[in-house]
């Protein structure tokens, strides 16, 4: 498992900070192994920033100590999704966020958990980024025997 401390964040209502557990799957997506394959890649301190610039060097690219920008990490999610995304220009880093929170939601992940992974401060905030899926608003109907 990896386990990230988010230490400020603006969803944080209490500002202590949130720890996230991630389960490590075993399969090729899995964050887990990704995020230890990026760790191991860039040598970096631990009080540097997760993501950061890089510098092109003779070897290669050396990590700076100064973290990504806004800007560049939305260069880089466009870049990513560019050939999968009918409509790239629709696509921002809050899609990841909303995408992530419809997917566990589907998936019957509790709510309470889906809150507390995501740091939602109330079920509002957190509804905002679900959508449930059509067969899941169908069960609906389904459970009253209409």
């Amino acid at each position: 498992m990896l386990r990230l401390f988010i230490q400020s964040s603006k969803t944080d209502q209490y500002r202590d900070g949130a720890w996230i557990a991630v389960a490590s799957s075993g399969k090729a997506t899995c964050p887990v192994a990704m995020m230890n394959r990026y760790l191991d890649r860039n040598g970096r301190s631990c009080d540097s920033p997760l993501f950061c610039q890089l510098s092109k060097t003779k070897c290669g690219c050396k990590p700076r100590s100064k973290g990504l920008s806004y800007s560049r990490l939305r260069e880089l999610v466009l870049e990513a999704f560019k050939d999968i995304v009918p409509d790239i220009s629709a696509i921002f880093t809050h899609s990841l966020r909303s995408g992530g929170a419809t997917a566990a939601a589907n998936a019957g992940v509790p709510d309470r958990l889906l809150k507390r992974h995501g740091c939602w401060a109330s079920e509002s905030a957190k509804d905002g980024y679900v959508q449930d899926s059509l067969s899941s608003r169908l069960s609906v109907s389904k459970a009253l025997g209409i």
